[in-house]
């Protein structure tokens, strides 16, 4: 731009070609550049906007830094709340004897008599089992030997042929320890133990969830049948009788031991089995 007289304003110059340019020219006559009149406005994202004080943060970071540090804030705030309200809540203790008090207070099965099931009628009648039959034959000689029946003589088919039938004859003893079509072997079951309680954990039933423990049981026999003394009848007998509701027998010189695995479940403070949560929290069939 060059100084023109003395009270005159200077004469513009086209900033591309330097030719000289009227006070009010939009275009550049010469080179046709474009001649701005205003002056060239900074992007507020420039580095410039901090050249007044070189310690100070760019204008950018000014307004977004900030922004940024407040959305980190609420963000760790948001994921704290989220840690606080998903954290687990303590699980109950329990105790074996909270267990047995569940057990005694709600389990009707020990109350039972244990019984078994096997083919055989165990009434008044004769029982005949064919000659060729080892395992029936087995298991009537048994029960013979507890003093239930009594083998009857066996009555000669011909002189080279063995009897085709053999017969057992049930003795007075019986109707004490039948009915049914099953032969007893306790008037009930004894609870012995609560052993191997397990962690304590949230456990659906019946699409609730209730603190929820495994336990191992043990149960020994009330009122057995006196022929279980005899080591021979007393093996037999185990290998008969099926696994009674989950449990497995086990049969030593101490006794019989019947171990199942329950659960047991937290409800209004009180411990219980499955079968009183059904009835007491009245939850759905199943």
């Amino acid at each position: 731009m060059t100084q023109g007289p003395a009270g005159t304003p200077p004469t513009p110059h086209c900033a591309a070609c330097g030719a000289d340019l009227a006070a009010d020219a939009s275009f550049c006559p010469a080179c046709g550049a474009v001649v701005f009149t205003q002056p060239v406005r900074l992007s507020a994202f420039s580095p410039l906007d901090a050249a007044d004080d070189p310690d100070r943060p760019p204008g950018w970071w000014r307004r977004t830094g900030w922004m940024s540090l407040a959305l980190a804030a609420i963000a760790v705030l948001g994921l704290g709340g989220v840690a606080i309200a998903t954290r687990p809540e303590p699980m109950p203790d329990v105790s074996p004897q909270a267990l047995r008090a569940a057990l005694e207070r709600g389990d009707a099965q020990s109350r039972d008599p244990l019984c078994m099931a096997n083919g055989l009628a165990y009434d008044a009648q004769p029982v005949h089992v064919q000659a060729g039959d080892a395992a029936t034959l087995s298991w009537m000689d048994t029960l013979a030997a507890a003093g239930l029946y009594e083998r009857e003589p066996d009555e000669p088919a011909g002189e080279s042929e063995p009897p085709a039938l053999r017969t057992y004859a049930p003795r007075p003893e019986l109707t004490d320890w039948t009915g049914g079509r099953q032969l007893c072997i306790a008037r009930g079951l004894r609870l012995a133990s609560v052993r191997g309680i397990g962690a304590v954990g949230p456990t659906r039933v019946r699409g609730q969830v209730y603190p929820g423990v495994a336990a191992e049981v043990v149960w020994s026999l009330d009122g057995a049948a006196p022929w279980l003394a005899s080591p021979e009848v007393a093996d037999a007998f185990a290998r008969q009788l099926p696994a009674w509701r989950g449990g497995r027998w086990q049969v030593s010189p101490q006794g019989w031991r019947l171990m199942q695995q329950r659960r047991f479940f937290l409800y209004r403070d009180e411990w219980m089995t499955a079968e009183r949560l059904e009835r007491v929290a009245g939850l759905p069939p199943r």
